[in-house]
C-alpha cells in the first residue's frame, strides 16, 4: 500500500488525527483542573455574591475621626468580610481620592475616585469605582487564584465609623468565570 512506510496510510493519518484531538482534550481538562472556577461558578453564567462588612474603618491622613475629608484627600478604608451567615471569609483594603462633586450634583458626579482589594480564601478579587455618600458600583477590574478570570461588577454601601457610620458595609457581586 502506498505510503505504508511513512505512515501516511488513511489509518495512520486518522491515529494521528485522534491522538493529537485526544491531547489537545487532555491539556484543556489538565487546566480546567487545575484552576477551578470560584464559587462554584459555571463558565460564562453570571452568579451573585453577597458579602457583609463589619469594623469598617477609614483613614485620612491630617484628619480626625468624624471630620470630612476634602478635595484632593487620599484615604484608606478597609474592614472584615463576612458571608451571608457572619463567617469570615475574607478582608478588605481599599483607597480613596476624594473629588467631591467637583461639577456639583449631575447623573455623573462622584465623591471619590475608589480602588477596592477584596482579599479572599485562594485569591484576591480588584475592583474600581466611584462613589457619592459611601454608596457606588463598581467594576471588577481583575482577580488573581481562584479568581482568575473573573469578571463583572458590584455595588457596595460602606459606614465607616470615623464619618458617623455604624461600621457596616454590603456588597453584592455579580461574578462572571
Amino acid at each position: 500500500m502506498r505510503g505504508e512506510k511513512d505512515g501516511t496510510t488513511r489509518r495512520g493519518i486518522l491515529g494521528r488525527a485522534l491522538l493529537l484531538a485526544g491531547g489537545v482534550f487532555g491539556l484543556g481538562a489538565a487546566e480546567a483542573g487545575a484552576r477551578p472556577l470560584p464559587l462554584g461558578l459555571t463558565a460564562g453564567r453570571p452568579q451573585q455574591l453577597r458579602l457583609q462588612g463589619q469594623n469598617w474603618q477609614l483613614r485620612t491622613p491630617n484628619r480626625k475621626p468624624g471630620e470630612l475629608p476634602v478635595q484632593g484627600d487620599q484615604l484608606t478604608i478597609f474592614g472584615e468580610l463576612l458571608d451571608t451567615s457572619g463567617t469570615k471569609i475574607g478582608e478588605f483594603y481599599g483607597t480613596q481620592a476624594a473629588t467631591l462633586l467637583p461639577f456639583g450634583e449631575t447623573p455623573f458626579a462622584a465623591a471619590a475616585v475608589e480602588m477596592h482589594t477584596f482579599n479572599l480564601e485562594g485569591g484576591m478579587l480588584l475592583g474600581m469605582g466611584t462613589s457619592i455618600e459611601g454608596a457606588g458600583t463598581y467594576a471588577i477590574a481583575g482577580g488573581t487564584g481562584r479568581y482568575s478570570g473573573v469578571r463583572g461588577s458590584y455595588t457596595a454601601t460602606q459606614r465607616p465609623l470615623q464619618l458617623r457610620g455604624d461600621g457596616t458595609a454590603e456588597f453584592t457581586l455579580d461574578l462572571i468565570a
